[in-house]
């Protein structure tokens, strides 16, 4: 069983501006790659739109995007057009909800945004604003039925830097770590961006044991747990994926709002 859009009290040909986010953190093109991390830890978005001085969309940049630089040891004082991802999709301010839910589904993007008939940029929408609409609404689908199986994970026994290579060459945004098949903490991409800048952009920083930057307090629900109660623990906890464990509390698998949003019609 899925849920619809109804069952959330959204109309299909509505607007989809009416659940966007309509001030979008955004940077320029001619602002520093480093401006791009100031922003991104102090709004917490994880996807910035680059515009230009008149508000066109240009590019948009993630961490991911951020993490591989840092790999490529780009130098963070050149200008966010030179890492910019410029094949951009986006929605329009007139699509209705259900086509861009459809469109969200198909491109895999965690967000997009939205621009009017100039190409000016007027909001973004995401997989979670999605989600939200759900928090309360049973599903009758266990997350079991829904996550990804055997997730990928790494050991806490590697470096920060190989740790940062798979969530770059994978575009993984979290690795949960295992040791003896325990499941013993989680890494994001936000983790690693924030070590990387607290230490200076220091690239030599991560030769060092992952341990550093493991958070070891998971965030877990069980695998019979019905897909609402997982909405629930994300919501609470501000995540957008949560890890799902057995009866012998081992990793199962992975729940994340694209695997939620799949589950809406």
């Amino acid at each position: 069983m899925s849920a619809s859009l109804e069952f959330a009290g959204l109309k299909r040909e509505t607007k989809i501006i009416t659940i966007a986010n309509l001030n979008p953190a955004t940077c320029e093109t001619s602002d520093k790659i480093f401006d791009a991390i100031y922003t991104i830890f102090k709004t917490g978005h994880r996807r910035l739109p680059i515009v230009s001085k008149k508000n066109n969309l240009e590019g948009i940049i993630t961490i991911t995007d951020l993490l591989d630089a840092f790999l490529r040891r780009q130098d963070f004082n050149e200008k966010l057009e030179t890492i910019m991802v410029r094949d951009i999709i986006t929605c329009k301010e007139d699509d209705s909800i259900d086509f861009v839910l459809k469109k969200l589904k198909m491109s895999r993007r965690g967000g997009l945004p939205i621009i009017d008939i100039e190409k000016k940029l007027v909001g973004i929408i995401s997989e979670r604003d999605f989600i939200k609409f759900f928090t309360n609404i049973e599903f009758g689908i266990s997350v079991k039925d829904v996550m990804t199986k055997k997730p990928f994970f790494i050991s806490p026994e590697i470096s920060i830097l190989d740790c940062l290579k798979t969530i770059v060459n994978a575009r993984y945004r979290r690795l949960p770590v295992v040791k003896n098949k325990k499941l013993v903490g989680i890494v994001t991409s936000l983790d690693l961006l924030e070590y990387i800048k607290n230490h200076g952009y220091n690239f030599d920083k991560l030769d060092e044991p992952l341990d550093l930057i493991m958070k070891k307090d998971v965030f877990t629900i069980p695998e019979d747990s019905d897909l609402s109660d997982a909405i629930k623990v994300m919501r609470a906890k501000d995540v957008g994926g949560i890890l799902v464990i057995d009866k012998n509390k081992n990793l199962d698998g992975i729940v994340t709002e694209r695997d939620i949003l799949g589950e809406i019609d």
